[in-house]
């Protein structure tokens, strides 16, 4: 009697199976394990951000609202102002965005005391910042005009 071309078929799959199985098999562990780490990512990614702290606590301004916050940058601009005898010649507000506020300045007087004005500025605490600034000669000295910038 003569096999069937049908059981050659069917045992050459079967060792062909054997063969394969152990490459399968990891094939398929490390899918698990790629699959099991996008899940994971796929978790971090939905969960809300963080919010990290613009400045590290006590470099703020701890002011109530952008109102007073403007006021304390004013106050020390005129207090340094004051101290150097720099003129200052206008100060507004400016758009900022949450968590900042936001002046600008323009000031005068000999290039020396403008400039020192603008150094003690950024030194003391709270942390105050010159977001954007120019020096442009005047008659008799210089005048910065600047945008300042704090943490609320």
């Amino acid at each position: 009697m003569r096999p069937s071309p049908l059981l050659f078929g069917i045992g050459a799959g079967l060792i062909g199976l054997l063969a394969l199985s152990p490459f399968t098999g990891a094939a398929l562990g490390d899918l698990a394990v790629e699959r099991a780490q996008h899940a994971r990512i796929v978790q971090a990614a939905a969960l809300p951000a963080r919010q990290a702290p613009i400045l590290a606590r006590g470099s703020a301004l701890d002011a109530m609202d952008a109102a007073a916050g403007r006021a304390a940058m004013m106050a020390r601009i005129q207090r340094l102002a004051k101290a150097g005898g720099v003129l200052v010649e206008e100060t507004s507000a400016a758009d900022a965005p949450e968590g900042l506020v936001a002046l600008r300045v323009r000031a005068s007087g000999a290039e020396k005391a403008v400039l020192a004005l603008a150094d003690a500025f950024e030194r003391e605490r709270p942390v105050m910042r010159f977001r954007s600034w120019t020096l442009e000669p005047i008659a008799g000295g210089v005048r910065l005009t600047a945008e300042a910038v704090a943490a609320r």
